[in-house]
């Protein structure tokens, strides 16, 4: 066979080099492809095994080296060779890792040989030298690669497919090697192939196609024969490592305690726990395999069995014990394994009491030394990776193998009893802090005190727990493994913990004990609820939109539910679910009480600020003010500031109270505003106390928009309620400034109203002597008005002297037609002269407010609009008297838009030709009449003018006129029954107003 190898490969002399790949695939197609990398595969590893000089060792030694390029499950060599069960080596771990590494980073042996401590023997046969050069080689390339690629972004296209070529065709060029290292593999199979190839190497029956089966798969004593040496080697050295377990246990003991108390005594029980678990492995590994051996009743054929199977001696001795072990052969190997197993799992335990003590202080620990929390978490879970790769490396085994009630031996489970304590210490911390609240509570002597200050307490405590929420994210959790949910067990535990505690103040989910707290303590409650809410909802924003699926009033939470190594995240989530729903529930009772509370405390508040006795002074400015606007603003922003401070900056129940203080500011002013109206000077103060408590208000509401981080909706809540105050302020205002016309027009009543329209107004005051009087008293006034309001407030009563100066001199004309009795005889002396005295009086008056509309551009518009009414009148006059064309039912139209009131429009055009032409009066009340309908549909009435806050007393001429009629005693000339129901009608619509204005 070697003459015919060496006549058809040619092992003896070197192969040609290799042209490069991109020449050797250039215009290649995929069957081609495949075909020339298999080729290139075969001549490298020729190429190689040339070069290196290992064709003789290969011949001679049968290659035992080769187990370096085996994949790990097919690397579990066992003492007797051939990938036997029972391997007393670490077979799925390398014990070769050293001590400060994890037990994830540990990989598997592969066929290395170790000492007694783990450490590797050198002197290997020079295939494993060179095979692990090769590999060497070949990691570096794909590192190359790896970086190319990683800087391919200035990489050409060529270049990208250059690499992407040459992993390709190295990719090829191990498989091809790996087929070839079957010459010389120790990973024998009795069913001729090797487990670990890849299930698409298979052929359509799930054998092994022919490109995968071991060459030497059918020589089975020539391939026991070559592994002899080796598997001898490595059985002694497992023994020597077995025999050296009480003494690793002893000496890893003494460290444990030698560590205890110092400043490295949480990496020495990590060091500890990566020794120990090596152990553990050992023995689970000794015990799997030994009785999977057991297991295997095929005995006939002895040349495919493994080489510590066909001992004859081993095989009598355990044949001869077969009759004692039918139902429970396993105690043999657990007798033989008993003593170190009690010898390791002893130290176990004694490993876990120590990790237990510091876990019971995670909370201290992480936070004081996170450096010694990451140690003990790795420490716990070494023992978790140990499990899982014994399960990862065991995965294709039978069922039996793993996992079954034949193994006794279980990795020692420090995860499940770590979280235990980790839940343990969590509930605990929040109960002791409740619990000593509740013993200082009981000390103070006076019941009340001692439940205000338990109250207190438990908020505090409650609020310190839930801000504990996020040191533990942001602190304590990165010393944890993510699967620990370290954050979620501390929020479930101060969920439970606080939300019992918060019912047992409150009297129960229904809140009895509320209306007992006071508003402080409301207000604390709500800010709580608030704050824990917001903390879990940006913790876990899922729990916001769950729905729990149980209550926990009186149940204790499973939070380690059908897995005690690992949190239930689904019962976890469902208990702050549960409590977050709950509380927000609790949040809208106190809520509720707060304002019910706010309402009543800032009603006493404003109550008491406008009865008190507020005097007008003048300000550095010469404006009249009183304390009003500082009293109100003063009291309730202690008030507001107290709510402020004491809820969050998010807070909706903040929102809630503002708009609450506004309403009752509001309400307030309503019923309290005209009480500052009693004079000139108090107008003119309560004009500008009112207008600055307008922009206070608006300065209030901006300060809380800064400061606060409200949503949209309250924003537009709370800016919907201020303007609402600010608009009652305003107008409230320009009431007052407007209002102060009736103590300016108070004397010239008084003095000069009478006099108007009578003998010596016509016959001796030739040069409108009264008109001018009227606006000297005016101008008097206006120097007043001018010191004591702003410009604004100004502009305002200015408007209110242009109608109130209309409305008196209509009135004082209409009232002398009152006066007049006949029926056949004019008032006037001559009503030509009277109609030049009415011309000139209403020049007087419209010049002078003229002059002061220079330096009010807008009181034009007003004066135009206030005096048409005396033009209409004028012509009215000079149509009566005969001396205009005009038709009489023109002007009774223009001046019924004025008076928007039929029945006053006919009092009013009767009382006209009263005055000047009283035997017509009847002729025009009947046109006036016949007007009726038409004036209707024209300017139909206006009923709203009641309940008008603008309409201020003395300045709507329809309403002083209708006031004026009502009281009026002159027969008229009308038919029987038109007056009395034309004095119906304006009672009915101008009466309530009037006892209104009375009261």
């Amino acid at each position: 066979n070697r003459n015919k190898c060496m006549g058809d490969n040619q092992l003896f002399e070197r192969p040609q080099d290799l042209p490069s790949i991109k020449e050797a695939v250039q215009n290649l197609s995929l069957f081609d492809f495949e075909n020339k990398a298999e080729e290139r595969a075969v001549v490298i590893v020729s190429t190689w095994l040339f070069d290196a000089g290992l064709i003789d060792e290969l011949l001679a030694n049968g290659g035992g080296g080769g187990n370096a390029l085996t994949s790990p499950r097919n690397g579990h060599g066992g003492v007797g060779g051939g990938g036997g069960r029972m391997n007393m080596g670490l077979s799925a771990f390398d014990m070769n890792s050293s001590a400060d590494q994890t037990i994830g980073s540990v990989k598997s042996s592969e066929g290395i040989e170790v000492g007694v401590h783990g450490h590797p023997i050198e002197g290997g046969l020079k295939i494993d030298n060179e095979i692990k050069m090769l590999r060497a080689s070949a990691q570096r390339e794909l590192t190359l690669i790896n970086t190319r690629l990683n800087d391919g972004v200035a990489a050409s296209g060529a270049e990208v497919q250059e690499m992407v070529d040459a992993v390709q065709a190295t990719k090829m060029d191990l498989g091809r090697l790996r087929e070839l290292v079957t010459y010389i593999s120790s990973g024998y199979k009795k069913d001729g192939f090797d487990k670990n190839f890849d299930a698409s190497e298979r052929g359509g029956d799930g054998r092994p196609s022919e490109k995968v089966n071991l060459v030497l798969s059918n020589y089975p004593r020539l391939k026991r024969a070559i592994n002899a040496r080796r598997n001898i080697f490595r059985c002694f050295r497992e023994l020597e490592f077995f025999s050296q377990i009480p003494l690793t246990c002893d000496t890893l003991r003494e460290e444990l305690h030698a560590g205890e108390w110092t400043e490295n005594e949480w990496n020495t029980i990590r060091s500890v726990c990566m020794e120990h678990v090596k152990l553990e492995i050992l023995l689970v590994e000794a015990e799997a395999g030994m009785k999977t051996w057991l297991d295997d009743e095929d005995m006939e054929d002895d040349a495919s069995m493994p080489s510590l199977r066909s001992n004859r001696s081993l095989r009598k001795y355990w044949k001869g014990k077969q009759a004692a072990l039918t139902a429970s052969h396993y105690h043999v190997v657990d007798d033989f394994l008993s003593q170190h197993v009690k010898n390791v799992w002893e130290l176990g335990d004694e490993i876990r009491m120590r990790i237990l003590s510091g876990i019971g202080s995670a909370f201290e620990l992480a936070l004081n030394n996170p450096s010694g929390m990451v140690a003990l978490v790795e420490a716990v879970e070494v023992y978790e990776h140990a499990a899982e790769q014994y399960k990862a490396s065991h995965r294709g085994d039978d069922d039996e193998s793993v996992g079954s009630t034949r193994n006794r031996l279980q990795f020692t489970n420090m995860r499940a009893a770590s979280l235990a304590q980790l839940y343990q210490d969590f509930e605990l911390r929040g109960l002791e802090v409740f619990r000593a609240i509740h013993m200082q509570a009981a000390d103070v002597a006076d019941e009340q005190d001692a439940l205000n200050s338990q109250f207190n307490a438990v908020m505090r405590a409650a609020t310190e727990l839930v801000s504990e929420i996020d040191v533990v994210k942001n602190q304590m959790a990165p010393c944890f493994a993510p699967h620990w949910r370290v954050e979620m067990l501390w929020s479930a535990c101060v969920a439970h913990v606080c939300s019992n505690q918060i019912i047992q103040q409150i009297g129960g989910p229904e809140g009895q004990s509320l209306p007992d707290l006071t508003v402080t303590q409301l207000l604390d409650l709500v800010a709580w609820v608030e704050f824990f809410r917001e903390t879990i909802e940006d913790a876990f924003p899922s729990v916001a939109s769950i729905n729990a699926k149980k209550t926990y009033f009186d149940e204790r939470p499973d939070l380690f539910a059908g897995d005690d190594n690992e949190v239930n995240m689904e019962n976890a989530t469902d208990i702050l679910a549960w409590t977050n729903n709950m509380l927000w529930e609790v949040h809208r009772l106190a809520q509720d009480e707060f304002l019910l509370r706010t309402r009543g405390q800032v009603n006493d508040v404003l109550t008491k600020v406008y009865n008190d006795n507020h005097e007008t002074f003048q300000t550095s400015e010469m404006r009249l003010v009183t304390n009003l606007c500082e009293n109100v603003f003063a009291l309730v922003g202690v008030h507001m500031r107290t709510i402020r401070e004491r809820l969050t900056r998010k807070s909706e129940a903040l929102a809630m109270a503002v708009c609450l203080i506004f309403s009752q500011m509001r309400s307030k002013q309503i019923s309290c505003r005209d009480k500052f109206l009693k004079d000139l000077d108090t107008c003119c103060a309560a004009a500008n106390d009112f207008q600055r408590m307008s922009e206070q208000c608006e300065d209030v509401l901006q300060d809380l928009i800064d400061q606060c981080e409200y949503s949209e909706g309250a924003i537009q809540m709370l800016e919907e309620s201020c303007n609402a105050l600010v608009s009652l302020y305003s107008g409230d205002a320009v009431f007052a400034a407007k209002k102060a016309h009736l103590y300016i027009f108070e004397p010239i009543w008084e003095n000069i109203a009478d006099d108007f329209f009578g003998d010596k107004w016509e016959t001796e005051f030739t040069h409108n002597e009264l008109a001018l009087k009227l606006t000297r008293t005016l101008d008097d006034f206006m120097a007043d008005l001018e010191t004591f309001l702003d410009e604004f407030m100004l502009k305002k009563t200015v408007d209110a002297l242009v109608a109130a100066s209309v409305v008196f001199y209509v009135k004082c004309l209409l009232q002398k037609a009152e006066q007049h009795n006949s029926n056949k005889i004019p008032f006037f002396n001559k009503n030509e002269v009277a109609l030049e005295r009415i011309d000139k009086d209403v020049k007087v008056m419209k010049d002078y407010f003229d002059g002061l509309a220079e330096g009010m551009p807008a009181l034009g518009k007003v004066i135009e609009k206030e005096f048409q009414v005396l033009t209409t009148l004028q012509e009215l006059i000079r149509i009566a008297i005969d001396i205009s064309e005009t038709e009489a039912s023109d002007f009774i139209l223009v001046l019924h838009k004025k008076l928007m009131d039929v029945n006053i429009t006919k009092y009013v055009v009767g009382d006209l030709w009263h005055l000047v032409k009283p035997t017509e009066e009847r002729k025009v009340w009947e046109i006036t009449e016949s007007l009726e309908e038409t004036l209707i549909a024209v300017c139909p009435p206006d009923n709203a003018h009641a309940q008008d806050r603008t309409n201020v007393p003395g300045l709507r001429l329809d309403e002083t006129l209708a006031k004026h009629y009502i009281q009026s005693k002159r027969k008229r000339p009308v038919v029987a029954g038109a007056v009395e129901k034309m004095m119906t009608s304006m009672k009915k619509t101008w009466a309530p107003n009037e006892e209104k204005g009375e009261q």
